[in-house]
This record gives structure tokens, sequence and C-alpha cells, in this order.
């Protein structure tokens, strides 16, 4: 028997915890609770967990596997590498309900929401966010810790380098890359390559 342990008790994670209850079988996993630097995150909603610790003070046991609920690119990075060193184990929470090729390649880390589509030959690396109804076309390539809101695609042979953010139903057409740490912002469409750090907005896509 595994523990589960949410990082992050906010809205993000909040959903995290809906999502893994559907996700993983009560024989093998346990939800323990949250990690938050804030004790009285989930006050006032309805959560049947709580939070069990700090995120730099929580005593890291062998059997926990933990699962990130933060939604903030930057302080999902720095709070999973700062966890990784203290030895935490993080695992894939993927919702029963995605349709995920079985020549999809998935790294660790990655939290793939409910209707989720990974299609033939993707390959996503760790610490991914595919949030609802988002898309991973054909031979995609998605980078570390990058996020797809929901209802955005990255279709067929696109590329996103590490850090890329889609905004809710931005669209990447076929062949294009997207930069490091670059942003597109929701109902845009990219159309040509995007250098990294630049925010696109419009359709087409416009690189700031």
């Amino acid at each position: 028997m595994y523990n589960i342990v949410i990082v992050g008790a906010g809205g993000f994670g909040r959903e995290v915890y809906l999502w893994a209850k559907d996700s993983f079988s009560q024989d093998q996993y346990k939800i323990k609770g949250f990690l938050d630097d804030n004790s009285k995150a989930l006050d006032g909603y309805n959560v049947e967990i709580g939070v069990v610790g700090s995120i730099d003070k929580y005593e890291i046991k062998e059997k926990d596997r933990f699962i990130i609920g933060i939604g903030t690119l930057a302080i999902k990075k720095q709070i999973v590498e700062k966890l990784m060193v203290r030895g935490a184990k993080f695992i894939n929470l993927i919702h029963p309900t995605a349709v995920i090729a079985d020549t999809a390649v998935i790294g660790r880390g990655n939290v793939i929401a409910p209707f989720v589509l990974i299609s033939n030959c993707a390959k996503l690396n760790d610490f991914v966010v595919l949030n609802v109804y988002s898309s991973c076309g054909h031979d995609t390539r998605i980078g570390k810790y990058c996020t797809l809101s929901p209802y955005s695609a990255a279709t067929g042979f696109v590329i996103l380098e590490d850090e890329v953010f889609l905004g809710t139903h931005a669209t990447i057409i076929p062949g294009k890359k997207v930069g490091y740490k670059s942003k597109v912002s929701a109902n845009s469409v990219v159309m040509r390559d995007v250098p990294a750090n630049k925010m696109v907005f419009g359709v087409p896509g416009k690189a700031i």
C-alpha cells in the first residue's frame, strides 16, 4: 500500500485530488493528504483529507508517492526540485477517461486529466500537465514542465520545448515548434515557429 501526497492545496491541487480518487486502486494506494505551507488552505472547502505538512518540514516516508498539484509553472518546478533532492518519488496521475495510444511514451510526475487525448507516438517528458480535453497529436514532443490548459491542442509533429504554457483553446498547427518558456494565450493559434521566452497572442498568433 502506497500513500499519495498531493503537493499544493490550492485550486488546482483540489482538482488533482478529485482526479486521483478516480485514478488509483484503493487496494494499492491511499490518498494521505496535501503538502502546503498554508495549513489553513483547505478551510471552507469540502475536502475529506487535510494538509499533512509544509513543503520543507514534511518528513518523507518510504511508502509516500507524490503528485504535483501546483498550477504556476515556476513555483511548481522549484518545489519539485526541492522535494526530489530530499528523496521524494513522483508518480503519474492518468485519469481513466484519458485516451492514450499504446505507442505513446510518458515520463514521470505527469498529471493527465479527464478526457485528454495522447495520440500515436507522442512523447511526454516529466512533470507535464495536460488539463481537461487537451490533446497531443501524433508524433508530438512535449518538454519538461509544460502545461496544456483545457481544450488546448498540440497537433501532429508539434514540438513544445521545456516550460511552455498553452492557454485555454490555444492551438499549435502541425509541425510547428514553441520555444523554451514561451506562452501561448487563450484562443490563439500558432502558425509559425515561436522562439524562446515569447508571448503569443491572436489568430494567427504573433510573438511578442
